[in-house]
Parts: structure tokens; sequence; C-alpha cells
């Protein structure tokens, strides 16, 4: 097999898409059989309705999706039978009416542009050619989308899911990992500001990747997630205080602040990528097992002790004394969370109290630092 079709292939087994085209098959046969039972005069819109639905890789977008191909479809249904009444009953062409129903549809769309299936729909029911009553055709094709959508909605429940929960967890694992390039790249004598920049778009992303995998979780478990797995609740939160940290440090580091440490950057930095990649190997076992399987929480408690410790104090700066302290203190409340479950009480949920919750990033070059810090907390002075 050659070696880029080999990569292609991996790459479409680890991403899950073939789980994808797996939903997309079944809910396609699965609309025709059902189209098929309760003798639809018209199963291909069916089809149609199904592959639009289907085709949303996340359940919360099926959903949306869903109820937009539903409620469009109510609106361009009844402009569609009013279409066809008007027809019936005036001396009015087939084209006039359906200008005359497409002005308040177009205004509609233009102002939630979502609901453009209700264009679609008044076009399939007064244009497309039919046989048999006039009024039977909306209602056959009304109940061929209905048809669609709501067997897009059971295929994306019931083949082939894939669980948010682990989605969270490797999204979390992989965001350490960027988070541990993030301050090996800033504890240096000179750190590379463009190359930091790059790593925390990274962290952007993959921070957004996980809140859409929260969101995911709750629809899968809409009463029980904070019950049952609340790390994953937790876990955005935690990691987004990290990043807020780790920002805050590589700027101090491109404007001078990391100068001259020597060895003491070196071993904070070694101590840091070690501890967040234990941290993400973490993340990696949690996603591996079951929903309320537990691992051993033996070697937290060293990790714990590492980041209570604060060597050479002494040779930092005051502000680089003030970012290592909220990084540490952020970095042990993610590590309890992380070894317990998120079971735990330790730490301020929700995280408004942080002083770097805003979302800090890097400013373009030359231009100084604005990390916002709470009402009553000063900002310390080199």
């Amino acid at each position: 097999m050659p070696e880029r079709v080999k990569t292609l292939f991996y790459s479409i087994m680890g991403r899950g898409t073939w789980r994808q085209v797996v939903r997309m098959n079944v809910s396609l046969i699965l609309s025709g059989i059902v189209a098929t039972i309760i003798h639809l005069d018209e199963p291909v819109w069916a089809l149609i309705t199904s592959v639009i639905v289907i085709t949303q890789s996340r359940l919360t977008q099926t959903l949306s999706t869903g109820r937009e191909q539903i409620v469009g479809t109510l609106i361009g249904a009844a402009a569609g039978m009013s279409a066809i009444a008007l027809e019936q009953y005036t001396t009015l062409s087939v084209g006039m009416v359906f200008w005359v129903m497409l002005m308040p549809l177009a205004v509609l769309v233009a102002l939630r542009p979502k609901m453009r299936v209700a264009i679609v729909t008044l076009m399939v029911v007064l244009l497309f050619p039919a046989t048999g009553e006039p009024f039977s055709r909306p209602l056959q094709r009304i109940a061929s989308i209905m048809t669609g959508v709501v067997v897009s909605f059971a295929v994306s429940f019931f083949v082939l899911r894939g669980e948010a929960r682990r989605e969270v967890l490797g999204n979390a694992a992989s965001l350490l990992r960027r988070l541990s390039d993030l301050l090996s790249g800033a504890l240096q004598n000179h750190p590379d500001h463009d190359a930091l920049a790059t790593i925390d778009t990274m962290c952007r992303s993959l921070l957004q990747d996980m809140n859409d995998g929260v969101q995911e979780a709750e629809v899968e478990h809409p009463s029980s997630l904070a019950k049952h797995d609340p790390l994953v609740l937790r876990l955005p939160g935690l990691l987004r205080r990290i990043r807020s940290d780790a920002i805050f440090i590589a700027r101090a580091g491109t404007e001078g602040e990391t100068a001259r440490t020597g060895d003491i950057l070196a071993h904070e930095r070694d101590m840091l990528v070690d501890i967040l990649g234990q941290m993400a190997a973490r993340c990696d076992r949690l996603a591996a097992t079951r929903r309320g399987h537990t691992l051993p929480d033996d070697d937290m408690r060293p990790l714990l002790e590492r980041l209570e410790q604060q060597q050479g104090r002494e040779h930092w700066t005051p502000v680089m004394r003030f970012a290592l302290g909220l990084l540490h203190a952020d970095m042990r409340l993610a590590v309890r969370n992380i070894w317990s479950d998120g079971r735990t009480d330790d730490g301020p949920f929700p995280l408004d109290g942080h002083p770097l919750v805003a979302e800090a990033g890097f400013e373009p070059a030359g231009k100084a630092a604005s990390v916002p810090l709470p009402e009553g907390r000063a900002r310390p002075s080199p």
C-alpha cells in the first residue's frame, strides 16, 4: 500500500470518519425503508433530508440542524399550501403565486438565515411536478421531510455515536502537551514570540473543541453529567486558567523577565514540562477507561509536593514570582481534580475570581502586555 494512501487510511480511522460514513448509509437505508412502509409517494425527499441532517458530526449539530429543518419545513409548507390555494381559487399563475409567497420568506431568511429551508420547502411543494390532488402534494412532501429528520435523529443517537467524554479528555491531553510546549518555549532566556503565538493558537482551538465536547456530553447526559462525570464539566475551566497563566509567563518572558536566571530557569522549565506531561498521560488513561471507572491516585501527592515548592524564588523578578505562583496554584487545583475525577471541592467554581480569566493572548510585537488583575490586587513592580 502506498505511503500516502496508508496515511490517509489511518487519518480516517483515527478521526472516526468511518463512523460518519456508516451512520450516513444507515440513515439513508432506514429513511427509504420507513418511507416505503408508510407508503409515501415521494420517498426521495426523506432521503435528501436525511443526508442534510446526518452529515453533522456532532449530536448537538444534528439536533440544531434537525430543529431548523422542522421549523423551516412547517413555515415553507404553510406558504406552499397558501400558494396552492391562491393558484386554485384566483386567476394568478403559478409563477406569480410563487413570487408573492417568496417575498415574506425572503425577509424571514434575511433576518434568520437558518430558516432558508423554508424557501426550499416552498419550491418543493409548489414548483416540482406531482400528480394527484393539489393539497396532497404539500402533505406528502412534508411527511417525507419529517421522516428523514426523525430517522436521522434516531441514527445519530443510537448508531456508532462517539462518546463526548472521551473526546473532551483526549483534547485535554493534547492541550496539556501544547501548554507544556508553550511554557518550555516561554521559560528561555530569549523566548521566540512568533513560535509562542503559534502554539497559543493551537491551545485556543483545543479549548474550543473541549467546550464543544462538554456541550455534546450535556446533551448525552442532560441531568447526570455534573453528578456522574464532574471532571468533564470542570476540565475546560481548569485548563483555561492554566493557559492564561502560561500566557502571562510567556508575555513576561518575551519582555525580558526570564533573563539571567540560569539553572533556576532550566529547573523550573523541566519540572513544569514533566508535571504537565503526567497530567496529559492521566487524561489519556481516563479517556481509555469506561465512565465511572476510577484509576489509582498514588502518584498525585508527589506532584502536589513538587508544585508546592518554588525553588530559586529569590532569583525571579517580582512579576515572574507572581506569575509562577498563580501557575503553581492552578496546576495544583487541576492535579487534584484530574486525579480525583473532578470529585473535589477544592477551588472556586465558577472561575470569575481568577485574575486571568479574561481571554489573554499575544498582541502584535512591540505592544505592551495588558493583563487584567482582580479588583484590589496591585500589579507587582519590577
